[in-house]
């Protein structure tokens, strides 16, 4: 049943590609032919085999930005506490 309801959705999105493509770039921008039903399933498919890793990497470089952002901003913090600290005993002498 999940097969059939993949299968089902590729088609679906062949036929927006088809018409996303046939709308914007043919028509508001004129720089290709109008694609047949069987060509927007070529492209689809096509987007899929070449960006369908990107969200693997998209979550590992989230988690590595998240991680490296965490450890600047608690370097930040304690380099602030220390320059409080300096200036707090300056101000007590």
């Amino acid at each position: 049943m999940l097969v059939l309801a993949c299968i089902a959705g590729f088609f679906l999105l062949s036929l927006v590609v088809q018409v996303l493509f046939n709308s914007v770039i043919v028509g508001a921008l004129g720089l290709f032919q109008p694609l047949s039903y069987l060509q927007a399933a070529g492209l689809w498919f096509l987007i899929i085999l070449l960006f369908g890793w990107i969200p693997l990497i998209g979550t590992w470089t989230r988690r590595m930005s998240v991680w490296r952002f965490g450890r600047v901003a608690r370097e930040h913090l304690y380099r602030w506490l220390e320059t409080h600290e300096q200036m707090e005993e300056k101000e007590g002498e």
